[in-house]
């Protein structure tokens, strides 16, 4: 490509004719004062009409350039936002030719007040006028307009803010570790998007798919073929191979709202979980501390607490409500909206369509109250005091001849009751599907 005639670049407007106190710079000159090279530099030179204050670059657009392989064959035009770019290169070698700022970096804060008039096509020259509206110590705003044979293509006021060379390098070099520490510990087979968010201290076996809207904290490892989607795990948690989280809700009422999952600390997730994002309550979640063993499924919008235990197959169907400590036994299934009490037991295969006190067990299908979980109870730190006083309350309420509601009210008069007690009583009143009962005599 020739070099620019330099002849084409006597464009001036009448105020700039005939200014002695002009100062050009050519390419070279640009290079020694901006860190831009090619083939992002896209000002061919620049004159500094009134130092610190205003400056007028040009660019010859030859045809040559690399941008326009795709924009657009055929009908070449010039971005608008590389137009605007060539502003605020412009607007760079203006404010960084101050000896005291040499060196530093120019970032972009903000752009406002865009218009693009015409599109800019091989063969134009782009003048580009700019102009400081404000300057401080560390940070400028500067309006920018471009024109072709004095026709204005496009307008832009912009805000940048300085940083000093040091610093950006050091900047650059942390990132650059944090990357290569990623891919250290990202199989290459696996597929990341690129809004997911993933420490370096994280690890993710081989043909794993991590999704959109993804965050994975520190020390957490994914195994191989899992698929996890428009959630956020926490840090030390282990899940293993061919785990799907956050996917597609299985119900019909979805209908591709903006909704996430979010998974606890030091969780263990065994192997062919899955655990769907939420629908009308947005979210679904797992607390710190859960074990869920293969082939348990946690359905959209159910909240699950501190502390659960699932054994193979449990099974959670929407908007179920596990609360801190309880354990579910090898495929059990839960009714959709049941919500189950703290401390509480689900026998293995147990089907649970109404909800579950706390500290209690159920088995059966029907699932029913067969006692109070005391080996739990005990391993929960619960005292040989406390678990006697919740078996005394479970006999007066379940196995006396009362109706419920008049057992409660029998517990309540005697007004001595403690907390755990008191929590017992008041999760029994509050629910709206109604509770387990103990087996019918035959």
């Amino acid at each position: 490509m020739e070099s620019i005639n330099e002849a084409v670049f006597d464009i001036k407007n009448d105020h700039q004719k005939e200014r002695s106190d002009i100062l050009t710079l050519d390419r070279e000159q640009i290079k020694s004062v901006i860190p831009h090279r090619e083939p992002f530099l896209l000002i061919d030179k620049v004159e500094i009409i009134e130092r610190e204050k205003s400056a007028v670059g040009y660019k010859q657009v030859t045809g040559f350039e690399d941008f326009f392989r795709g924009h657009f064959p055929g009908n070449p035009i010039m971005p608008g936002v590389l137009v605007i770019e060539s502003m605020a290169q412009t607007a760079c070698v203006l404010y960084l030719f101050r000896p005291d700022l040499r060196g530093k970096f120019a970032y972009f804060m903000s752009i406002e007040k865009t218009k693009f008039r015409k599109p800019v096509r091989p063969g134009d020259l782009l003048r580009l006028n700019v102009e400081v509206v404000k300057a401080r110590e560390r940070a400028g705003k500067v309006r920018g307009v471009a024109y072709v044979d004095n026709t204005i293509v496009a307008e832009s006021e912009f805000m940048f803010v300085l940083v000093d060379r040091e610093e950006a390098e050091k900047e650059l070099k942390s990132q650059q570790s944090s990357f290569v520490q990623v891919q250290m510990n990202v199989h290459p087979t696996t597929i990341v998007h690129p809004t997911a968010v993933i420490h370096p201290t994280a690890k993710i076996g081989p043909y794993s798919v991590i999704g959109p809207d993804v965050i994975i904290e520190e020390n957490v490892q994914v195994g191989s073929y899992c698929n996890i989607e428009y959630a956020t795990i926490k840090q030390n948690t282990r899940i293993f191979d061919s785990v799907c989280i956050g996917t597609l809700p299985q119900d019909i009422k979805y209908k591709g709202e903006k909704t996430r999952v979010i998974i606890g600390e030091n969780c263990v997730i065994r192997e062919f979980v899955t655990i769907h994002r939420g629908t009308t309550t947005k979210l679904t979640s797992v607390g710190n501390n859960c074990y869920l063993m293969a082939y348990s499924h946690i359905a959209h919008d159910c909240r699950v607490g501190n502390d659960v235990t699932f054994a193979n197959g449990g099974t959670l169907a929407g908007h179920v409500i596990v609360e801190d400590g309880v354990t579910i036994g090898g495929l059990v299934a839960v009714h959709q909206y049941v919500r189950i009490g703290k401390y509480s037991m689900l026998g293995g295969g147990a089907m649970v369509s109404k909800d579950v006190p706390p500290y209690v067990m159920v088995v059966g299908d029907r699932a029913e109250l067969w006692g109070i979980n005391v080996i739990g109870l005990r391993r929960k730190g619960f005292s040989k005091d406390k678990i006697k006083e919740i078996k005394t309350v479970y006999k007066k309420l379940f196995r006396s001849k009362l109706p419920l509601s008049e057992a409660i009210k029998l517990v309540e008069r005697e007004n001595n009751y403690s907390e755990e007690v008191k929590y017992m009583l008041d999760f029994i009143k509050s629910s709206k599907r109604g509770i387990c009962r103990t087996p019918r005599r035959k």
